[in-house]
């Protein structure tokens, strides 16, 4: 995350909080997982369509972690919300 953060500070990109961290944190297992499931790692060697697949499973994942904080963070009394 070290060389991410040098090289979107001098594009201007705000660095991550907190949740948005913990949101690459849960994407990357399950980027790690489709790799796995079609049997390769150099991404250089995707097709287009497992390329797009891919990052479809990082984003979907990614958002469906920043959601998962948002209602635990609204709820009164769950895990990680509000007391």
């Amino acid at each position: 995350m070290r060389c991410m953060n040098v090289l979107c500070r001098r594009r201007g990109v705000v660095d991550p909080d907190e949740h948005e961290t913990a949101a690459i944190a849960a994407a990357s297992p399950m980027a790690g997982e489709y790799l796995e499931s079609i049997g390769k790692t150099d991404l250089a060697m995707l097709s287009e369509a497992e390329w797009l697949t891919l990052l479809e499973v990082v984003v979907t994942a990614y958002q469906d972690e920043l959601a998962r904080r948002l209602d635990a963070e609204r709820r009164p009394g769950s895990p990680g919300g509000r007391p």
